[in-house]
């Protein structure tokens, strides 16, 4: 993912993390297995090519990587189904708490080190520079080696986004070599922004002390990964690093209204590609070298073009039907109580249209608009509406508060809003929710004044 994740080291420097526990469902073991109280040595990580397949094992079990890439202080992390969590870079701390709390519920971690972009100002030429990053690294990497969450340690998110300068992966290199010679007991890999066959083509040539190769990869691209890892001569395993539904950099021209608004699916048809992702991607991958994935995003966004995008969590913690569908492909069995379901953008209409309708409305006109949803257990649902203005946020970087003053009563599935006093581009967003079960649904349209 190109724009939202720039900043999501930064996310996990400032954010603490609640991660609980889960019984697997599967043949492999979770950690929860290994993860006995008296038992605190490192896990013992490796892969090996049987049968012509590649295989993770965690201490001689075999393991599937059934991961989150997490933000925000979400629980029940693990009693979805996942047993390994994500991160993006260190900090003195929030990374002891965070090995801890998963050490205490069964989680593994994979470790992002933190690597610099040429894209924002470093120069990999400075051998001072890089010496420094370096050392940096090393730091962190002596100080949590040890640690029995760890799983893997992953040189560097989307390094190379944008980059000329190939020293960059000397330099990853020289951090992954670094790791064997004092970690004996985990592997190392680089995660990148899509599957792009030069790229993968330079880190075989430049970095082959790297275990395996990760690849952040979403709906409109992670098609092209099996293939271009083959045409590229990619000899080792590979793994997801983020997978979702379409990138808003990824959209089609008909899914883009002429003021440049991007039309978003509803909550309920994103979680049918989350599934559709995982089990045509990653599970039906595992012949071609996939040995796990990491779900984005696990929890709400902070950044990002629109920041209802991807958050499989809202602001209070209620999981969208994404949460639904990763424990069922996780696990094989469904929550108990499921999130309300908005069938399609057809279920939300503004005026009588749908988001793809190219809505535009005049200053302070009167409007309306409807949602039509249901829950699979029957539940009592309740509604809320708002209205924020394109490309807003809170101070945090997530979803702002509705504009006040706009809309006769929120609550209803019918509504009547005045339109905003300056012309501009706008967001109608709905969610439906089972406050009983903290589930949640949402649906959103795009309008402009004019």
């Amino acid at each position: 993912m190109k724009k939202q994740k720039n900043y999501l080291y930064f996310l996990f420097l400032f954010t603490s993390f609640i991660l609980m526990s889960c019984a697997d469902q599967f043949d492999f073991p979770t950690p929860k297995n290994s993860f006995e109280e008296k038992d605190r040595t490192p896990a013992k990580v490796s892969i090996s090519k049987l049968d012509n397949q590649w295989k993770l094992f965690v201490n001689d079990h075999e393991f599937n990587v059934k991961g989150v890439a997490i933000n925000n202080a979400l629980k029940k992390t693990a009693d979805f189904g996942a047993n390994v969590v994500r991160t993006y870079g260190f900090n003195e701390q929030v990374s002891p708490i965070l090995f801890d709390e998963a050490f205490d519920e069964g989680l593994y971690i994979n470790a992002g080190l933190y690597i610099n972009r040429e894209k924002e100002g470093f120069d990999y030429n400075n051998e001072i520079a890089v010496a420094n990053q370096f050392e940096k690294r090393k730091q962190e990497i002596d100080k949590f080696k040890d640690h029995p969450a760890l799983l893997f340690w992953s040189v560097g998110n989307e390094a190379e986004a944008n980059y000329t300068n190939t020293k960059l992966w000397t330099a990853i290199n020289d951090i992954a070599k670094y790791i064997h010679e004092v970690d004996p007991n985990h592997l190392v890999t680089t995660t990148l922004a899509g599957a792009g066959i030069d790229k993968i083509k330079k880190v075989k040539e430049l970095a082959p002390d790297l275990d395996f190769i990760t690849i952040n990869s979403y709906a409109g691209g992670i098609t092209n990964v099996v293939p271009n890892l083959i045409t590229a001569g990619w000899d080792k395993p590979y793994m997801i690093g983020e997978y979702g539904p379409i990138g808003t950099w990824e959209l089609p021209a008909n899914r883009i209204l002429d003021w440049g608004a991007l039309i978003e699916e509803t909550s309920t048809e994103k979680a049918s590609e989350y599934s559709r992702l995982y089990k045509e991607y990653i599970v039906k991958n595992q012949n071609n070298g996939c040995i796990g994935s990491f779900v984005f995003l696990w929890g709400h966004q902070t950044h990002g073009d629109v920041l209802t995008w991807y958050g499989l969590f809202d602001k209070n913690e209620y999981t969208f039907p994404g949460v639904d569908e990763m424990q069922y492909v996780w696990t094989g069995t469904y929550p108990t109580n499921r999130a309300p379901i908005i069938k399609d953008r057809n279920d939300v209409l503004m005026n009588g249209r749908t988001a793809d309708d190219n809505i535009k409305v005049n200053k302070e006109s009167m409007n309306s608009a409807s949602v039509k949803a249901t829950d699979p257990d029957g539940d009592a649902l309740s509604y809320l509406w708002m209205i924020m203005k394109e490309k807003t946020s809170s101070s945090d970087g997530s979803l702002p508060e509705g504009i006040t003053g706009l809309i006769a009563d929120n609550t209803k599935t019918e509504i009547t809003f005045k339109a905003p006093l300056e012309s501009g581009a706008y967001r109608l967003i709905v969610f439906v929710k089972d406050d009983a079960n903290k589930k949640v649904a949402s649906g959103v349209i795009p309008f402009y004044v004019n």
